[in-house]
């Protein structure tokens, strides 16, 4: 009632709010500024827009771009355009992408996650062996059978070897070039086992 007979208090009511909202959001802002200052200024970086597994090929419909403190960012260069990379390790929604965890342009499948120096190798899938999945780790065991009685049969050809790809048929381990040859030695004169191991 009171504004009603004396419309000059409204005004000065409404500008003085208006002030003190604008100096009010002037400070917010000003100590939102400095604060990123302080974490370094902020990056446009590109990051997961959802969770994607191990040997996933990045679209753009998996990355988004966020503009964060250059303080919290992880260490290692940052993916500038990611979609078309395979993913080496799982990525969690809103995970900066960075180069290592990324293959090489152009390398997809099993052979995008081969690790340096290793090598890929399909073996037989035993039926009602272990229920594997990629980034198990297993000893490959190999059977022959022997005659003289002295030789052990049974003995491992390759340690704690990364199951890259699982099929209905066959499991693809990285394992190291001495272990290739002798498990590509007991695939075809003997029987190989899969014993799970810690990695």
């Amino acid at each position: 009632m009171r504004f009603r007979h004396h419309p000059w208090l409204f005004w000065l009511f409404a500008v003085s709010l208006a002030l003190l909202t604008g100096l009010t959001v002037a400070r917010l802002l000003a100590e939102a500024s400095s604060r990123a200052e302080q974490l370094g200024g902020l990056r446009e970086v590109r990051v997961a827009a959802r969770r994607v597994g191990v040997g996933h090929r990045l679209t753009a419909d998996d990355v988004a771009v966020r503009r964060l403190p250059a303080a919290v960012l992880p260490e290692g260069p940052v993916a500038a355009s990611p979609a078309g990379h395979t993913v080496l390790v799982p990525l969690a929604p809103g995970e900066v992408i960075l180069e290592a965890k990324l293959a090489p342009w152009g390398v997809e499948g099993v052979a995008a996650l081969v690790p340096p120096g290793r090598r890929a190798l399909a073996v037989p899938a035993a039926r009602g062996g272990l229920a594997l999945r990629r980034g198990n780790h297993v000893d490959v065991l190999a059977t022959f059978d022997t005659t003289d009685g002295q030789t052990e049969p049974t003995f491992a050809v390759a340690s704690s070897a990364q199951v890259l790809d699982v099929a209905e048929e066959s499991v693809t381990l990285a394992v190291s070039p001495e272990e290739a040859a002798r498990v590509a030695l007991a695939t075809s004169r003997g029987t190989v086992t899969l014993a799970a191991t810690s990695p």
